[in-house]
């Protein structure tokens, strides 16, 4: 099913007075820094642990479908109480594999056997999962890192472009260190990679401060994302692996995961800050301006304009960057959510996976720790 969304950026001009868009360390640290327990505890009714919890088993699952494949696993979700459920394949490995499931402490869907088999060629596509990679390239947090979810204009220093959030930092093995955001955030795609490409500036407010990257690859087909190269004199302040709301304390991010149906998620972004939800579906086709994305993510969350590019973590795991809303205009996600609610409807989040961003640019990986 095709859906149209709203990106999520916003077009400033001068000096933006519109609309502007923890894991542990130590054991005495807490689990999440209090705004990210906040909006867990809001928007899912779930403390730190059980969210951490859940997103554990998202992560098992996601290991084990990819492991077994396709062939062997139809489908793969966590249930309303966050139990990891797999729908084993008919045919002759279906007792090894339902063995092997329960031996990993997940469920076997009963049902999964009486699947008609055409359900099961729909489905498969859904389901060719990438390994988790949980590489260790993180840097120290100071107090001049950017981190995901800062605030940031794609444009010129004068202030005309496009407010978005940063996303994860990275490394590529090419360039050294990046940042992965949103495409759409790129106004100037014609020249992304060239002498003139878009500049990406921090903003406090409504100040613009001084350029500390620019746009070297833009996606806006099939996937959303983009990828700022970062200046030699700024390397030190991109080479932090972790997500915040601005200026909140940050959830240091230890690996990457593919998107699970039913998975518990948080979005990081500059305008909402954390907001909160479930993974709803995976595969999904989203019309955007002209081009469509078919390979986003659907979540139960709450984003608003100029969260564009922001962080979607499971726990503490990397799983997609924001890219489009089905409430970006609203002014707010209070509002949002009640005029959703009257339509019967609720406010969605379309993200692009982290992992296919990687998978199409080799040498590519987040910071983590």
């Amino acid at each position: 099913m095709r859906r149209r969304a709203l990106g999520l950026s916003i077009v400033v001009v001068s000096c933006l007075m519109g609309m502007a868009v923890s894991a542990p360390r130590a054991a005495a640290e807490p689990l999440l820094s209090p705004a990210l327990a906040e909006a867990v505890a809001r928007d899912l009714g779930l403390n730190p642990q059980q969210f951490l919890d859940r997103a554990d088993a998202a992560r098992r699952l996601a290991e084990f479908t990819a492991t077994i494949g396709s062939e062997g696993v139809t489908g793969s979700w966590l249930d309303d109480d966050g139990r990891p459920v797999v729908a084993v394949a008919g045919g002759p490995t279906h007792t090894e594999v339902a063995d092997a499931a329960s031996a990993a402490g997940l469920l076997v869907d009963a049902s999964a056997i009486d699947v008609p088999p055409a359900v099961h060629v729909a489905v498969r596509p859904l389901l060719d999962l990438l390994p988790f990679d949980p590489s260790l390239t993180a840097g120290p947090i100071r107090a001049s890192s950017y981190l995901g979810g800062d605030s940031f204009l794609a444009g010129t220093p004068a202030g005309l472009g496009l407010r978005c959030s940063l996303g994860f930092n990275a490394l590529d093995t090419k360039r050294g260190a990046v940042n992965i955001t949103a495409g759409h955030c790129d106004p100037g795609t014609g020249a992304t990679g060239s002498a003139s490409s878009t500049g990406a500036y921090p903003m406090y407010g409504s100040l613009v401060g001084s350029k500390f990257g620019s746009f070297y690859r833009t996606s806006q087909s099939h996937n959303d994302y983009a990828l700022i190269d970062i200046d030699d004199n700024n390397i030190g302040s991109f080479e932090g692996n972790a997500v915040r709301v601005p200026g909140a304390g940050p959830l240091h991010v230890t690996g990457t995961v593919d998107p699970i149906v039913g998975a518990p998620v948080c979005k990081s972004g500059s305008r909402t800050g954390f907001s909160c939800g479930t993974i709803l579906s995976t595969g999904r086709s989203v019309a955007m301006g002209e081009g469509v994305l078919d390979r986003s993510f659907s979540t139960s969350i709450c984003a608003l304009r100029g969260d564009s590019g922001g962080p979607v973590v499971s726990g503490t795991l990397a799983v997609g960057i924001s890219s489009a809303s089905t409430v970006g205009d609203q002014p707010s996600c209070e509002f949002a959510t009640l005029f959703t609610m009257m339509q019967g409807q609720r406010p969605e989040l379309f993200a692009t996976p982290i992992n296919d961003v990687l998978a199409e640019n080799p040498g590519l990986s987040i910071r983590t720790s």
